[in-house]
């Protein structure tokens, strides 16, 4: 990806955050120093690595960057609502599981940009400050002998340690369900 449509993502994700501090119920006195700046491309390695575990489906190299309390939240829902794993056993189960019974033959991590970002306040959504790194990639899945191919955008955050200890995951689910011939994340009565 060019250098300007890297400034270009970079600067609507910075502009993004800066609408969600500024409108969040906290005021915020005029002189206050920067909320948000760039973080160290450390963490974008990192991140980059973590998901490249992730496509290649090495579950427990992806599962070694992550800590104990980890949280991964599925896109499946809003806040309250959505899907998630707690723990770095249930994640390692969750997708060692998947591996085995999703009909995924393969996974590709391609066109992506990473973007760090550090936050210095609470962010109001998800209860955390700190370092978190927004990646958006292609995610090209052989299922069940179809090709589906998906942008999708993870979020994850870092704690003190460098390890990954919250995923959040965006992207529409539909092809996925569909090649899969089943919701995997519907609940079962």
């Amino acid at each position: 990806m060019n250098i300007n449509r890297k400034l270009f993502v970079l600067a609507g994700v910075i502009i993004s955050l800066c609408i969600m501090t500024s409108t969040s119920s906290y005021a915020q006195p005029a002189n206050k120093a920067q909320a948000v700046e760039i973080a160290s491309p450390e963490y974008s390695k990192l991140a980059a690595e973590a998901l490249t575990y992730l496509t290649s489906m090495d579950i427990d190299k992806w599962v070694s960057m992550m800590s104990d309390d980890v949280e991964f939240t599925f896109p499946d829902g809003d806040v309250g609502t959505r899907t998630k794993l707690t723990g770095k056993k249930a994640v390692a189960d969750w997708w060692n599981n998947w591996k085995k019974t999703s009909g995924v033959k393969s996974m590709t991590y391609e066109k992506h940009v990473e973007i760090p970002v550090n936050s210095k306040d609470v962010n109001p959504s998800t209860g955390l400050a700190g370092v978190s790194v927004i990646s958006y990639f292609s995610n090209n899945m052989d299922i069940n002998g179809s090709s589906v191919r998906l942008r999708m955008n993870f979020s994850a955050h870092f704690n003190k340690d460098k390890k990954i200890d919250r995923y959040y995951t965006y992207y529409d689910r539909t092809k996925i369900v569909q090649a899969m011939g089943s919701n995997i994340l519907e609940k079962k009565n």
